[in-house]
């Protein structure tokens, strides 16, 4: 009998669907451990030191305390004279929660590869009587965009063209006009969900960025929140300040590419891939450069997709998604975000997402992910008994 560990924020939905599909193989429930409780010291991993565990971390999000915690360790990562934002872990702490407020993202970043590392140390002797759902080292990969593009790039991978590492917005304007190119992506290299993504066009007459980002001039200095309202900037000062920003937290800036189209709306395609398999796809129509659902964007007709694209192409794409996966070889499942150019064939890998598995009411043989998950892992368990008992 298996058993399930999930590391998760409780009351994140995303518990929710595990459990049922657990439920669905008459498993018992999985055992729930309070990112919280962890990263405080009040839970350890010692306890599941028991034959045939399975352990999966969920994604930490929307958890304010949580957050708290996660850029207070890394205060240990990142030094005050460095070009990020930096706090104290004990002012990070006490910090107040300011809705959509976008809060030191390097240093949240350096404090969950912190922690994920520590992790991974704690598991390592315990994983002779299971195994993981999501390594560590793969999830802290994928929070990384430029390590991403790069891994995608050396690997032949078919990604947006990168301009390299951006310090600023006059080395922005710089490398863009040096290298032939007037519309461009900038993203905070550790961001999620749209997170300080910037739809930037410039050339010598004129500049505008489109973004999920709204800035806010408070007391001589600018706060930039997350929004779900577009917002259209066209004042060069206006744009130069939020790209300071953000370049200052690093980015990763590629070359913006043309989408195809479907019912009148641009889009791309997030493609989940399971044990090796590409499975369940959601269309998402761009009403802006983002396609984001949670922006208001709306899911595309998978049927007309698939009749429109062909078979044969949608093989090489899926290929194309599994190779990236493949990168990625000890965990399970990842979310694959794919872009198709207005010739229907060439496409690229624009993301791939550690928690990428979040798709309500999407089917694949008749399971959703996460039943699709649990059936992959009950499948490799028992190959691997089969296996044991065989020698």
């Amino acid at each position: 009998m298996l058993n399930f560990i999930l590391i998760a924020n409780p009351e994140n939905r995303r518990v929710g669907f595990l459990q049922e599909a657990i439920a669905h193989f008459n498993l018992p429930p999985a055992t729930v451990v309070d990112y919280a409780d962890l990263i405080a010291g009040k839970q350890t991993f010692e306890q599941f030191n028991t034959p045939n565990t399975i352990i999966r971390f969920d994604s930490p999000e929307k958890n304010f305390d949580v957050d708290k915690a996660i850029i207070a360790e890394g205060s240990k990562e990142i030094f005050s004279t460095s070009s990020h934002q930096y706090i104290s872990a004990e002012a990070a702490t006490k910090l107040e929660f300011d809705k959509g407020l976008i809060l030191y993202p390097r240093q949240w970043y350096l404090g969950w590869r912190y922690l994920l590392q520590k992790w991974e140390t704690q598991l390592s002797p315990l994983l002779t009587n299971g195994e993981l759902m999501n390594h560590p080292q793969d999830i802290a990969v994928m929070f990384d965009k430029p390590a991403c593009h790069e891994r995608f790039s050396h690997h032949n991978i078919p990604v947006p063209r990168s301009l390299g590492k951006i310090h600023n917005y006059e080395h922005l304007r710089e490398q863009m006009q040096m290298q032939g190119i007037e519309r461009v992506f900038v993203k905070l290299s550790h961001g999620s969900a749209a997170s300080g993504v910037v739809a930037y066009r410039a050339n010598s007459r004129f500049e505008s960025a489109i973004t999920t980002v709204e800035r806010v001039r408070e007391n001589g200095q600018t706060l930039l929140y997350n929004s779900r309202k577009i917002r259209h900037y066209t004042h060069h000062e206006e744009i130069a300040d939020i790209i300071n920003i953000l370049t200052a937290e690093g980015v990763q800036v590629e070359e913006w590419l043309p989408k195809a189209h479907l019912q009148e709306c641009g889009f791309d395609v997030r493609v989940v891939v399971i044990n090796g398999e590409a499975q369940h796809i959601v269309v998402r129509l761009g009403k802006s450069p983002m396609t984001n659902l949670h922006l208001g964007n709306e899911r595309g007709n998978t049927e007309e997709f698939l009749a429109k694209l062909g078979v044969e192409n949608w093989e090489i794409m899926k290929r194309t998604c599994e190779q990236a996966a493949a990168l990625f070889p000890n965990s399970l499942y990842c979310g694959v975000d794919l872009l198709i150019l207005p010739d229907w064939k060439t496409h690229a890998i624009l993301e791939i997402n550690a928690f990428g598995d979040l798709l309500p009411g999407i089917l694949w043989n008749g399971m959703d992910t996460y039943t699709s998950e649990v059936k992959a892992i009950l499948e490799r368990t028992t190959e691997t008994q089969k296996t044991q008992r065989f020698l």
